[in-house]
């Protein structure tokens, strides 16, 4: 398993009316930490796109606790347990300053060929950046 935790404070622009984080915003902090998990393991974004290859999220199951509010600053844990062979599955969660479960998410990337926008297997040179951290 490869893990990664960083924090995220939530802003103004991330609650909505009712003053708690609004529920799309999530999938944006999430989005940064897994770019920042990506970073840790030595992944460039624009190799992989210089490369002719794109990771899009093909499936996305959130699932909500509790709220958060302003000014939290909250804990983000990603994970991955098992190798990219023609998938990239992450385990994200959310905890509260007090170490409450706010939410959960499972965001699986698939892997595509930008010129042909089919559907590949996991790059050689990409499976073996877990390889080294699993």
């Amino acid at each position: 398993m490869i893990k990664y935790e960083n924090n995220h404070r939530i802003t103004y622009g991330d609650t909505d009316a009712m003053g708690v984080m609004y529920y799309a915003n999530y999938l944006r902090v999430y989005e940064a930490a897994r770019t920042e998990f990506m970073h840790m393991i030595g992944f460039s974004f624009q190799e992989m796109e210089e490369k002719g290859v794109v990771c899009p999220a093909i499936n996305v199951n959130i699932n909500y606790k509790q709220f958060s509010k302003f000014d939290w600053l909250v804990k983000v844990v990603t994970t991955v347990e098992e190798l990219p062979m023609v998938k990239l599955v992450f385990k994200q969660e959310m905890f509260a300053p007090d170490g409450t479960l706010i939410n959960s998410a499972i965001v699986t990337l698939g892997f595509i060929d930008q010129v042909r926008g089919r559907a590949i297997r996991c790059p050689e040179w990409i499976l073996n950046l877990f390889k080294e951290k699993l």
